[in-house]
Protein backbone atom coordinates (compact mmCIF):
# COMPACT_ATOMS: atom_id res chain seq x y z
CA UNK A 1 0.00 0.00 0.00
CA UNK A 2 0.76 3.33 -0.73
CA UNK A 3 1.70 6.24 1.74
CA UNK A 4 0.48 9.13 1.39
CA UNK A 5 2.65 12.01 -0.12
CA UNK A 6 3.46 15.18 2.08
CA UNK A 7 2.57 17.86 0.43
CA UNK A 8 2.34 22.34 1.86
CA UNK A 9 -1.13 22.18 1.27
CA UNK A 10 -4.38 21.46 0.46
CA UNK A 11 -7.70 22.96 -0.35
CA UNK A 12 -10.51 20.83 0.81
CA UNK A 13 -14.24 20.75 -0.26
CA UNK A 14 -13.84 23.17 -3.37
CA UNK A 15 -16.61 23.89 -6.03
CA UNK A 16 -13.56 23.51 -8.42
CA UNK A 17 -13.22 25.05 -12.23
CA UNK A 18 -10.37 23.79 -13.28
CA UNK A 19 -10.76 25.62 -16.89
CA UNK A 20 -8.76 22.90 -18.19
CA UNK A 21 -9.35 21.84 -21.83
CA UNK A 22 -12.45 19.73 -20.64
CA UNK A 23 -13.97 22.53 -18.68
CA UNK A 24 -13.49 20.08 -15.76
CA UNK A 25 -15.75 20.98 -12.84
CA UNK A 26 -15.95 18.97 -9.45
CA UNK A 27 -18.72 19.95 -6.80
CA UNK A 28 -17.01 18.44 -4.30
CA UNK A 29 -12.88 18.87 -5.06
CA UNK A 30 -9.24 19.38 -3.25
CA UNK A 31 -6.36 20.38 -4.78
CA UNK A 32 -2.73 19.37 -3.64
CA UNK A 33 0.18 22.02 -3.53
CA UNK A 34 3.66 21.64 -3.05
CA UNK A 35 6.34 23.62 -3.81
CA UNK A 36 4.44 26.29 -5.36
CA UNK A 37 3.17 23.72 -7.97
CA UNK A 38 -0.08 21.99 -7.77
CA UNK A 39 0.23 18.12 -7.41
CA UNK A 40 -3.08 16.90 -7.33
CA UNK A 41 -6.46 17.24 -8.83
CA UNK A 42 -9.79 15.42 -8.04
CA UNK A 43 -12.58 14.31 -5.78
CA UNK A 44 -12.16 15.53 -2.11
CA UNK A 45 -11.56 12.03 -0.72
CA UNK A 46 -9.74 10.97 -3.49
CA UNK A 47 -6.73 13.95 -2.98
CA UNK A 48 -7.05 13.01 1.24
CA UNK A 49 -6.47 9.55 0.69
CA UNK A 50 -3.31 10.30 -1.60
CA UNK A 51 -1.51 13.52 0.10
CA UNK A 52 -1.19 14.61 3.83
CA UNK A 53 -0.49 18.25 3.79
CA UNK A 54 1.25 20.55 6.64
CA UNK A 55 -1.17 23.51 6.17
CA UNK A 56 -5.53 22.64 5.15
CA UNK A 57 -7.58 25.51 3.81
CA UNK A 58 -11.33 24.40 4.09
CA UNK A 59 -13.19 26.24 0.95
CA UNK A 60 -16.37 25.39 2.38
CA UNK A 61 -18.13 25.05 -0.81
CA UNK A 62 -17.34 28.03 -2.34
CA UNK A 63 -15.97 27.99 -5.83
CA UNK A 64 -12.15 28.04 -6.41
CA UNK A 65 -10.81 29.03 -9.87
CA UNK A 66 -7.15 29.98 -11.25
CA UNK A 67 -5.89 33.19 -10.58
CA UNK A 68 -7.25 35.97 -13.06
CA UNK A 69 -4.50 36.73 -15.50
CA UNK A 70 -4.31 40.71 -16.50
CA UNK A 71 -2.86 40.99 -19.82
CA UNK A 72 -2.35 45.02 -20.45
CA UNK A 73 -2.11 46.94 -17.53
CA UNK A 74 0.10 50.18 -16.77
CA UNK A 75 1.07 49.61 -13.58
CA UNK A 76 2.61 53.05 -12.73
CA UNK A 77 -0.28 55.24 -13.06
CA UNK A 78 -2.45 54.83 -9.94
CA UNK A 79 -0.87 57.95 -7.96
CA UNK A 80 -2.80 60.07 -10.84
CA UNK A 81 -6.17 58.01 -10.80
CA UNK A 82 -9.27 60.35 -11.30
CA UNK A 83 -6.90 63.28 -11.96
CA UNK A 84 -8.56 63.54 -15.85
CA UNK A 85 -11.64 65.35 -16.36
CA UNK A 86 -14.54 63.39 -18.13
CA UNK A 87 -14.49 65.87 -20.99
CA UNK A 88 -11.06 66.30 -21.86
CA UNK A 89 -10.15 64.68 -25.48
CA UNK A 90 -7.82 61.92 -25.34
CA UNK A 91 -5.46 63.49 -27.44
CA UNK A 92 -4.90 66.17 -24.78
CA UNK A 93 -4.61 63.01 -21.73
CA UNK A 94 -2.00 61.57 -23.58
CA UNK A 95 -0.10 65.47 -23.84
CA UNK A 96 -0.84 65.59 -19.58
CA UNK A 97 1.05 62.22 -19.28
CA UNK A 98 3.78 63.27 -21.83
CA UNK A 99 4.30 66.85 -20.39
CA UNK A 100 3.24 66.83 -17.07
CA UNK A 101 3.09 63.80 -15.34
CA UNK A 102 6.39 61.69 -16.67
CA UNK A 103 8.15 64.88 -16.13
CA UNK A 104 7.43 64.90 -12.24
CA UNK A 105 6.90 61.25 -11.63
CA UNK A 106 9.93 60.00 -10.05
CA UNK A 107 11.31 56.02 -8.92
CA UNK A 108 9.27 55.93 -5.70
CA UNK A 109 6.32 57.21 -6.92
CA UNK A 110 6.25 54.57 -9.54
CA UNK A 111 7.07 51.98 -6.27
CA UNK A 112 3.98 53.00 -4.95
CA UNK A 113 1.66 53.42 -7.78
CA UNK A 114 2.61 49.72 -8.63
CA UNK A 115 2.45 48.18 -5.11
CA UNK A 116 -1.27 49.79 -5.14
CA UNK A 117 -2.43 48.65 -8.20
CA UNK A 118 -0.90 45.13 -7.42
CA UNK A 119 -2.84 45.27 -4.06
CA UNK A 120 -6.14 46.25 -5.99
CA UNK A 121 -5.51 43.14 -8.35
CA UNK A 122 -4.57 40.99 -5.85
CA UNK A 123 -8.32 41.77 -3.67
CA UNK A 124 -10.33 41.08 -7.39
CA UNK A 125 -8.60 37.76 -7.98
CA UNK A 126 -5.36 38.61 -10.28
CA UNK A 127 -2.76 36.80 -9.85
CA UNK A 128 -0.69 37.67 -12.75
CA UNK A 129 -0.38 40.90 -15.16
CA UNK A 130 1.70 41.72 -17.90
CA UNK A 131 3.19 45.75 -17.99
CA UNK A 132 4.05 46.94 -21.36
CA UNK A 133 7.24 48.91 -21.00
CA UNK A 134 5.24 51.84 -19.83
CA UNK A 135 7.58 52.11 -16.07
CA UNK A 136 10.41 54.19 -16.37
CA UNK A 137 11.99 52.12 -13.39
CA UNK A 138 11.59 49.27 -14.04
CA UNK A 139 13.25 48.07 -10.60
CA UNK A 140 10.46 49.90 -8.64
CA UNK A 141 7.89 47.64 -10.11
CA UNK A 142 9.44 44.70 -10.39
CA UNK A 143 9.77 45.46 -6.38
CA UNK A 144 6.38 46.35 -5.83
CA UNK A 145 5.24 42.81 -7.34
CA UNK A 146 7.72 41.03 -4.82
CA UNK A 147 6.30 43.04 -2.08
CA UNK A 148 2.64 42.55 -3.04
CA UNK A 149 3.56 38.88 -4.14
CA UNK A 150 1.56 38.79 -7.40
CA UNK A 151 3.38 37.31 -10.49
CA UNK A 152 4.35 40.35 -13.38
CA UNK A 153 5.58 39.92 -16.25
CA UNK A 154 7.55 43.24 -17.71
CA UNK A 155 9.28 45.04 -19.81
CA UNK A 156 12.47 47.61 -21.07
CA UNK A 157 11.23 51.00 -20.51
CA UNK A 158 9.53 52.85 -23.91
CA UNK A 159 11.21 50.87 -26.37
CA UNK A 160 10.55 53.49 -29.61
CA UNK A 161 12.43 55.16 -31.89
CA UNK A 162 9.79 57.35 -33.41
CA UNK A 163 7.76 59.13 -30.61
CA UNK A 164 6.70 61.78 -32.65
CA UNK A 165 4.64 59.09 -34.95
CA UNK A 166 2.41 58.73 -32.11
CA UNK A 167 -1.14 59.23 -33.28
CA UNK A 168 -3.46 60.00 -30.77
CA UNK A 169 -7.35 60.11 -30.57
CA UNK A 170 -9.46 61.48 -33.38
CA UNK A 171 -7.86 64.55 -34.41
CA UNK A 172 -4.14 63.30 -35.03
CA UNK A 173 -1.05 65.89 -35.05
CA UNK A 174 1.96 64.82 -36.16
CA UNK A 175 3.91 67.99 -34.82
CA UNK A 176 5.22 66.32 -31.70
CA UNK A 177 7.50 67.45 -29.23
CA UNK A 178 9.73 64.21 -28.80
CA UNK A 179 11.78 65.40 -25.79
CA UNK A 180 8.46 65.48 -23.47
CA UNK A 181 9.83 62.31 -21.67
CA UNK A 182 13.25 62.77 -21.30
CA UNK A 183 14.08 59.70 -19.49
CA UNK A 184 12.41 58.18 -22.59
CA UNK A 185 15.33 58.88 -24.88
CA UNK A 186 14.56 57.62 -28.38
CA UNK A 187 17.68 57.67 -30.11
CA UNK A 188 18.85 54.13 -31.49
CA UNK A 189 21.54 54.00 -28.85
CA UNK A 190 19.55 54.63 -25.57
CA UNK A 191 16.93 52.22 -26.86
CA UNK A 192 19.73 49.03 -27.68
CA UNK A 193 20.52 49.55 -24.36
CA UNK A 194 17.57 49.21 -22.47
CA UNK A 195 15.90 46.46 -25.01
CA UNK A 196 16.34 43.09 -23.48
CA UNK A 197 17.70 43.98 -20.30
CA UNK A 198 15.11 42.65 -18.39
CA UNK A 199 15.36 39.57 -19.43
CA UNK A 200 18.44 38.30 -16.99
CA UNK A 201 15.20 37.64 -14.73
CA UNK A 202 14.06 35.26 -16.56
CA UNK A 203 17.53 32.99 -15.77
CA UNK A 204 15.38 32.33 -12.68
CA UNK A 205 12.60 29.41 -13.83
CA UNK A 206 11.16 30.24 -10.47
CA UNK A 207 11.17 34.04 -10.17
CA UNK A 208 7.79 35.42 -10.08
CA UNK A 209 8.89 38.53 -11.67
CA UNK A 210 10.19 37.81 -15.62
CA UNK A 211 10.66 39.46 -18.68
CA UNK A 212 9.34 40.24 -21.96
CA UNK A 213 10.03 42.52 -25.42
CA UNK A 214 6.97 45.18 -25.65
CA UNK A 215 7.09 47.86 -27.85
CA UNK A 216 5.10 50.96 -27.28
CA UNK A 217 3.91 50.59 -30.87
CA UNK A 218 1.24 53.30 -32.07
CA UNK A 219 3.28 54.18 -35.10
CA UNK A 220 6.51 54.85 -32.57
CA UNK A 221 8.51 52.29 -33.75
CA UNK A 222 10.45 51.62 -36.80
CA UNK A 223 10.07 48.74 -38.89
CA UNK A 224 13.71 47.85 -38.34
CA UNK A 225 13.28 48.32 -34.59
CA UNK A 226 10.20 45.79 -34.82
CA UNK A 227 11.94 43.89 -36.40
CA UNK A 228 15.14 43.70 -34.05
CA UNK A 229 12.80 43.31 -30.74
CA UNK A 230 10.55 40.32 -32.16
CA UNK A 231 14.53 38.50 -33.08
CA UNK A 232 15.56 39.37 -29.43
CA UNK A 233 12.11 37.96 -27.95
CA UNK A 234 12.07 35.03 -30.37
CA UNK A 235 15.51 34.26 -29.22
CA UNK A 236 14.77 34.36 -25.46
CA UNK A 237 11.05 32.33 -26.04
CA UNK A 238 8.74 35.48 -24.85
CA UNK A 239 6.26 37.27 -26.05
CA UNK A 240 6.74 40.48 -28.25
CA UNK A 241 3.46 42.97 -26.78
CA UNK A 242 2.77 46.34 -28.39
CA UNK A 243 -0.33 48.50 -28.58
CA UNK A 244 -1.68 47.63 -31.98
CA UNK A 245 -4.66 49.66 -33.65
CA UNK A 246 -6.01 51.32 -30.93
CA UNK A 247 -7.63 54.37 -32.64
CA UNK A 248 -8.94 54.83 -36.10
CA UNK A 249 -5.61 57.91 -36.01
CA UNK A 250 -2.75 54.83 -35.34
CA UNK A 251 -4.42 52.44 -37.70
CA UNK A 252 -4.77 54.90 -40.65
CA UNK A 253 -0.85 56.20 -39.52
CA UNK A 254 0.40 52.36 -39.91
CA UNK A 255 -1.71 51.56 -43.06
CA UNK A 256 0.34 54.80 -44.58
CA UNK A 257 3.37 53.86 -43.07
CA UNK A 258 3.64 50.55 -43.94
CA UNK A 259 1.26 50.67 -46.88
CA UNK A 260 -0.84 47.85 -46.08
CA UNK A 261 -3.32 46.87 -43.48
CA UNK A 262 -1.34 47.37 -40.38
CA UNK A 263 -1.56 43.48 -38.75
CA UNK A 264 -1.58 41.67 -41.92
CA UNK A 265 1.79 43.86 -42.82
CA UNK A 266 3.21 42.70 -39.70
CA UNK A 267 2.25 39.72 -40.20
CA UNK A 268 4.03 38.98 -43.60
CA UNK A 269 7.33 40.58 -41.97
CA UNK A 270 7.05 37.83 -38.84
CA UNK A 271 6.60 40.35 -36.52
CA UNK A 272 3.02 38.92 -35.61
CA UNK A 273 2.73 35.48 -34.78
CA UNK A 274 2.09 33.08 -31.96
CA UNK A 275 4.22 34.21 -30.01
CA UNK A 276 2.87 37.70 -30.22
CA UNK A 277 0.33 39.77 -28.05
CA UNK A 278 -1.32 42.64 -29.50
CA UNK A 279 -2.75 45.36 -27.06
CA UNK A 280 -6.54 46.90 -28.45
CA UNK A 281 -6.95 45.79 -31.84
CA UNK A 282 -10.37 48.14 -31.98
CA UNK A 283 -10.09 48.59 -35.87
CA UNK A 284 -9.35 45.46 -38.16
CA UNK A 285 -9.95 44.29 -41.75
CA UNK A 286 -11.05 41.14 -43.22
CA UNK A 287 -7.50 40.23 -44.03
CA UNK A 288 -6.29 41.30 -40.41
CA UNK A 289 -8.88 38.91 -38.78
CA UNK A 290 -7.74 36.20 -40.71
CA UNK A 291 -3.58 36.83 -39.79
CA UNK A 292 -4.69 37.29 -36.39
CA UNK A 293 -6.47 33.45 -36.51
CA UNK A 294 -4.13 32.14 -38.73
CA UNK A 295 -0.64 33.44 -36.60
CA UNK A 296 -2.31 32.15 -33.15
CA UNK A 297 -1.35 35.85 -32.03
CA UNK A 298 -2.75 36.56 -28.75
CA UNK A 299 -4.83 39.60 -28.42
CA UNK A 300 -5.62 41.89 -25.22
CA UNK A 301 -8.72 43.36 -25.38
CA UNK A 302 -9.88 46.08 -22.81
CA UNK A 303 -13.20 46.44 -23.20
CA UNK A 304 -13.76 49.17 -20.05
CA UNK A 305 -11.01 51.54 -21.50
CA UNK A 306 -13.05 51.37 -25.08
CA UNK A 307 -15.90 52.24 -23.86
CA UNK A 308 -14.23 54.99 -21.33
CA UNK A 309 -12.76 56.54 -24.38
CA UNK A 310 -15.99 56.22 -27.02
CA UNK A 311 -13.91 54.34 -29.26
CA UNK A 312 -16.54 51.46 -30.57
CA UNK A 313 -14.49 48.89 -29.72
CA UNK A 314 -17.47 47.04 -28.14
CA UNK A 315 -19.68 47.87 -30.88
CA UNK A 316 -17.49 47.73 -34.15
CA UNK A 317 -14.52 45.10 -33.10
CA UNK A 318 -14.64 42.13 -33.63
CA UNK A 319 -12.98 40.53 -30.56
CA UNK A 320 -16.10 37.94 -29.83
CA UNK A 321 -16.08 37.19 -33.33
CA UNK A 322 -11.97 36.09 -33.07
CA UNK A 323 -12.77 34.62 -29.71
CA UNK A 324 -15.60 32.05 -31.46
CA UNK A 325 -13.11 31.83 -34.44
CA UNK A 326 -10.62 30.08 -32.35
CA UNK A 327 -8.01 33.30 -31.06
CA UNK A 328 -6.47 33.89 -28.57
CA UNK A 329 -8.70 36.86 -26.79
CA UNK A 330 -7.12 37.99 -23.37
CA UNK A 331 -8.08 40.51 -21.17
CA UNK A 332 -7.02 43.77 -20.40
CA UNK A 333 -7.72 46.72 -17.53
CA UNK A 334 -5.21 49.14 -19.17
CA UNK A 335 -4.89 51.61 -16.59
CA UNK A 336 -6.23 54.24 -14.11
CA UNK A 337 -7.83 57.28 -16.08
CA UNK A 338 -8.68 54.44 -19.15
CA UNK A 339 -10.89 52.05 -18.01
CA UNK A 340 -9.93 53.07 -13.87
CA UNK A 341 -11.16 49.71 -12.58
CA UNK A 342 -8.32 47.15 -12.16
CA UNK A 343 -11.33 44.10 -11.90
CA UNK A 344 -10.25 42.12 -14.55
CA UNK A 345 -14.05 40.13 -13.42
CA UNK A 346 -15.94 43.47 -14.78
CA UNK A 347 -13.63 43.40 -17.86
CA UNK A 348 -14.81 39.52 -18.73
CA UNK A 349 -18.37 40.91 -17.29
CA UNK A 350 -18.22 43.47 -20.01
CA UNK A 351 -16.27 41.16 -23.24
CA UNK A 352 -19.29 38.55 -22.66
CA UNK A 353 -22.38 41.50 -22.08
CA UNK A 354 -21.43 43.95 -25.28
CA UNK A 355 -20.55 41.35 -27.33
CA UNK A 356 -24.66 40.01 -26.81
CA UNK A 357 -25.82 43.85 -27.09
CA UNK A 358 -23.76 44.33 -30.27
CA UNK A 359 -24.58 40.68 -32.10
CA UNK A 360 -27.93 40.79 -30.74
CA UNK A 361 -27.45 37.48 -29.41
CA UNK A 362 -27.60 35.94 -26.09
CA UNK A 363 -25.45 33.48 -26.71
CA UNK A 364 -23.03 34.71 -28.53
CA UNK A 365 -20.87 34.61 -25.68
CA UNK A 366 -21.46 33.10 -22.28
CA UNK A 367 -20.02 33.02 -19.03
CA UNK A 368 -17.47 30.52 -19.44
CA UNK A 369 -16.24 32.29 -22.95
CA UNK A 370 -15.44 35.83 -20.10
CA UNK A 371 -13.63 33.20 -17.51
CA UNK A 372 -11.50 31.31 -20.61
CA UNK A 373 -10.51 35.06 -21.65
CA UNK A 374 -10.12 36.14 -18.31
CA UNK A 375 -7.81 32.82 -17.48
CA UNK A 376 -6.13 30.84 -19.95
CA UNK A 377 -6.20 33.87 -22.43
CA UNK A 378 -4.29 35.74 -20.26
CA UNK A 379 -1.46 32.72 -19.29
CA UNK A 380 -1.15 32.46 -23.05
CA UNK A 381 -0.79 36.25 -23.97
CA UNK A 382 1.62 36.40 -21.55
CA UNK A 383 3.85 33.47 -22.65
CA UNK A 384 3.02 31.53 -19.53
CA UNK A 385 0.27 28.71 -20.66
CA UNK A 386 2.22 25.80 -19.41
CA UNK A 387 2.53 27.34 -15.99
CA UNK A 388 -0.36 29.24 -14.98
CA UNK A 389 -3.99 29.44 -16.03
CA UNK A 390 -5.99 26.38 -15.01
CA UNK A 391 -6.26 24.28 -12.07
CA UNK A 392 -3.81 20.79 -13.82
CA UNK A 393 -1.19 18.93 -12.25
CA UNK A 394 1.80 20.62 -12.79
CA UNK A 395 1.10 24.27 -13.38
CA UNK A 396 2.12 26.84 -10.68
CA UNK A 397 -0.69 27.03 -7.83
CA UNK A 398 -1.85 30.85 -8.70
CA UNK A 399 -5.98 30.47 -7.41
CA UNK A 400 -8.52 32.16 -5.49
CA UNK A 401 -10.86 31.12 -3.19
CA UNK A 402 -14.63 32.77 -2.97
CA UNK A 403 -16.42 33.00 -0.02
CA UNK A 404 -20.38 32.01 0.49
CA UNK A 405 -20.68 34.44 2.90
CA UNK A 406 -21.83 36.76 0.87
CA UNK A 407 -25.22 37.01 -1.03
CA UNK A 408 -24.07 37.60 -4.70
CA UNK A 409 -23.00 33.69 -5.11
CA UNK A 410 -26.39 32.39 -3.52
CA UNK A 411 -27.68 30.14 -4.31
CA UNK A 412 -24.86 28.20 -6.37
CA UNK A 413 -27.01 26.95 -9.16
CA UNK A 414 -24.23 27.53 -11.35
CA UNK A 415 -21.20 29.26 -10.08
CA UNK A 416 -19.22 30.54 -13.60
CA UNK A 417 -22.43 32.26 -14.08
CA UNK A 418 -22.91 33.54 -10.55
CA UNK A 419 -19.30 34.96 -10.54
CA UNK A 420 -19.95 36.62 -13.78
CA UNK A 421 -23.27 38.75 -13.82
CA UNK A 422 -23.51 39.14 -9.89
CA UNK A 423 -21.11 38.55 -7.52
CA UNK A 424 -18.05 39.20 -9.71
CA UNK A 425 -14.94 39.94 -7.84
CA UNK A 426 -17.08 40.80 -4.59
CA UNK A 427 -16.82 37.62 -3.28
CA UNK A 428 -12.64 37.04 -3.06
CA UNK A 429 -11.86 35.82 0.00
CA UNK A 430 -8.20 34.05 0.05
CA UNK A 431 -5.41 34.43 -3.02
CA UNK A 432 -2.82 31.74 -3.77
CA UNK A 433 0.44 32.96 -5.78
CA UNK A 434 2.83 30.24 -6.62
CA UNK A 435 1.77 28.04 -3.50
CA UNK A 436 1.72 30.87 -1.03
CA UNK A 437 -1.06 32.43 0.73
CA UNK A 438 -1.19 36.03 0.14
CA UNK A 439 -4.99 37.39 0.80
CA UNK A 440 -6.78 35.20 3.42
CA UNK A 441 -10.12 36.24 4.82
CA UNK A 442 -9.72 39.62 2.52
CA UNK A 443 -7.31 40.33 4.44
CA UNK A 444 -3.27 40.42 3.58
CA UNK A 445 -1.27 37.83 5.08
CA UNK A 446 1.93 39.65 4.82
CA UNK A 447 1.85 43.28 4.01
CA UNK A 448 0.75 45.81 5.80
CA UNK A 449 -2.08 47.25 3.61
CA UNK A 450 -3.02 50.45 5.64
CA UNK A 451 0.52 51.38 5.80
CA UNK A 452 0.68 51.60 1.67
CA UNK A 453 -2.26 53.44 1.35
CA UNK A 454 -0.94 56.19 3.77
CA UNK A 455 1.82 56.15 1.55
CA UNK A 456 0.17 56.09 -1.20
CA UNK A 457 -1.92 59.08 -0.93
CA UNK A 458 0.73 60.90 0.37
CA UNK A 459 2.76 60.42 -2.42
CA UNK A 460 0.14 61.17 -4.53
CA UNK A 461 -0.91 64.83 -3.23
CA UNK A 462 3.10 65.75 -3.58
CA UNK A 463 3.02 64.09 -7.05
CA UNK A 464 -0.29 66.07 -7.97
CA UNK A 465 1.08 69.49 -6.44
CA UNK A 466 3.98 68.87 -8.75
CA UNK A 467 1.75 68.67 -11.51
CA UNK A 468 -0.05 71.63 -10.62
CA UNK A 469 -2.98 70.25 -9.98
CA UNK A 470 -5.59 71.00 -7.53
CA UNK A 471 -6.06 68.30 -4.92
CA UNK A 472 -9.92 69.35 -4.72
CA UNK A 473 -12.38 68.61 -7.29
CA UNK A 474 -13.73 71.92 -9.24
CA UNK A 475 -16.99 72.12 -9.37
CA UNK A 476 -17.24 71.43 -13.30
CA UNK A 477 -16.09 67.92 -12.80
CA UNK A 478 -12.89 65.75 -12.55
CA UNK A 479 -9.71 68.38 -11.44
CA UNK A 480 -8.38 71.24 -13.04
CA UNK A 481 -4.59 72.17 -13.19
CA UNK A 482 -3.84 76.09 -11.97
Amino acid sequence: MTSPRDVDLIIRHAHLITVDDNETIIQDGALAISAGAIVGVGADPDIIKNFVARQQIDAMGAPVHPGLVESHLHCSYQLFRGALPDQLREEDAFREFEGHFYRNVDDDDEYSSAVMAGMEMIRHGTTAFLEPGTVLEVESAARAAELVGIRAVLADSFIWDNPEGLAMGKNANPARNTSMIPRAASDRASVRARLGRILARNDDVDALVTGHVALLGLGTASTELMLEAKAIATAAGVVLNFHQSYSAADTARDYDRLGAHPISALRDLGIVDAMTTMAHVNHITDDEFAAIVDSRAAVAWAPGASMMWGHGSTIEGRHAELHRSGATIALGSDSPNWSNSLDLMRQANLAVLTAREAHRDRSYLVAEDGLQMATRGGARALGLESRIGSLEVGKRADLVIHSLRRPELLPLTDPVRNLLYSAGSSTVDTVIVDGRVVLRGGEFVDLDEQEQLVRASQRSRALLSRMGYTVEPNLRGGRSRS
